[in-house]
């Protein structure tokens, strides 16, 4: 049944106009002359802040692509490895005591934790992971192309293993995931490069660590056809609670969106079925998807692959320029730093609780640490 949470609501999003990619466009991207403390205050130089390597290959980030603070322990910084497969756990992380620890690259890994993405906590501690694959994860003769799909895991490093053991629920039909972002509970909101669409995943009970039965799920499938993957760049996702709207890296169209999440109707159920019946699995057909800001004449984008809203402005990476830029929420720009780091190496981004930002190096596998220099004197 339909949640009444995506019935009757218009779109609240303003300072849009100019059709583009059948949504719209605004914001007039002219405005950094304010500056923001941790993009440098307007200077647009990496000089005027302090960047420091936090974490290497030596604690086993391999094509690092994403990383998040654990939601209920905030010193504990979690990181998705493409190259094998894994996680990096950064224990006490940005101290003295920092500690790491490298969780996968099993049998169960190849499966479960199929070359991700990004990942996203819930507020309960659990957290989720998406993954960039359409492969045969159990063999020749076992899942086919369009099976994989975010998996829930549980956090307690003493289970937590990367692999069947950690997992708690697995749903499909989203290959080549490209990014994840909680809504609230076991919801999560996926970029689904696979069926070009922003799909909402309710996990509702999870089936414990190492179990079978997915069956209780909900899985809607929104704006399809809207968005656009690109492969080997994530595409990351984030939740506004306040407003309900679903801020998109949409990588391949080159510009961040926004959908507004209750809007659109419940349309025709869709298959296949491998988790839950094909009642509980179906489209939402007329949603609003609008463009907040085009990479290209508003940004000088390229790839856009991280998001993050902070302090009410939006945070994007761009995978192309390694720039960092900041926006405000009708999409006109504050200010930017150029990272002088390589192309293609920038990709997921997070906030400690100080401010400081950090973020991965997917070409170099580090994870590195920006922070204004007075802090960090």
């Amino acid at each position: 049944m339909l949640d009444s949470h995506f019935i009757g609501r218009s779109a609240l999003i303003l300072g849009l106009g100019l059709a583009l990619a059948g949504c719209t466009t605004g914001g007039n991207g002219d405005d950094d002359d304010a500056g923001v403390p941790i993009l440098g205050d307007g200077s647009h130089s990496i000089d005027s802040l302090q960047m420091e390597v936090m974490a290497t290959e030596d604690d086993g980030l391999f094509t690092p692509r994403d990383l998040e603070f654990h939601s209920q322990r905030p010193d504990e910084l979690w990181i998705v490895n493409r190259g094998d497969d894994s996680t990096v756990t950064l224990l006490d992380a940005g101290t003295d005591d920092q500690a790491s620890v490298h969780r996968g690259n099993t049998g169960g890994s190849a499966h479960f934790l199929a070359q991700p993405s990004a990942l996203a906590f819930a507020d309960d501690g659990t957290f989720a992971t998406i993954h960039e694959t359409d492969d045969l994860t159990q063999g020749p003769n076992g899942t086919p192309e369009d099976f994989m799909g975010p998996t829930l895991w549980t956090s307690d490093l003493d289970i937590y293993d990367g692999g069947h053991g950690g997992h708690l629920d697995m749903l499909h039909n989203s290959p080549n995931g490209m990014g994840i972002a909680l809504e609230r509970d076991r919801i999560f909101w996926v970029f689904d490069g696979f069926n070009d669409s922003l799909t909402r995943y309710d996990f509702a009970d999870d089936h414990g660590p190492g179990g079978a039965f997915h069956g209780d799920a909900e899985i809607q499938r929104h704006v399809a056809g809207d968005v656009r993957w690109r492969e080997d760049i994530p595409s990351h996702l984030v939740f506004d609670p306040e407003s309900d709207l679903l801020y998109v890296a949409d990588t391949g169209n080159n510009r961040i969106a926004v959908h507004d999440t209750t809007s659109g109707d419940r349309g025709n159920n869709h298959g296949p079925s491998y988790d839950v019946g094909s009642d509980m699995q179906y489209e939402i057909v007329g949603g609003d998807c609008t463009t907040l800001i085009d990479g290209e004449a508003v940004a000088e984008m390229g790839r856009p692959s991280g998001l993050e809203l902070h302090d009410d402005m939006l945070f994007v990476s761009d995978n192309r320029t390694a720039r960092i830029w900041a926006f405000d929420l009708e999409g006109n720009l504050l200010d930017y730093v150029d990272t002088g780091l390589d192309d293609g190496s920038v990709m997921g981004m997070a906030f400690d609780g100080e401010g400081n930002l950090w973020l991965v190096d997917a070409e170099n596998d580090e994870v590195l640490r920006i922070s204004p220099k007075a802090a960090a004197e």
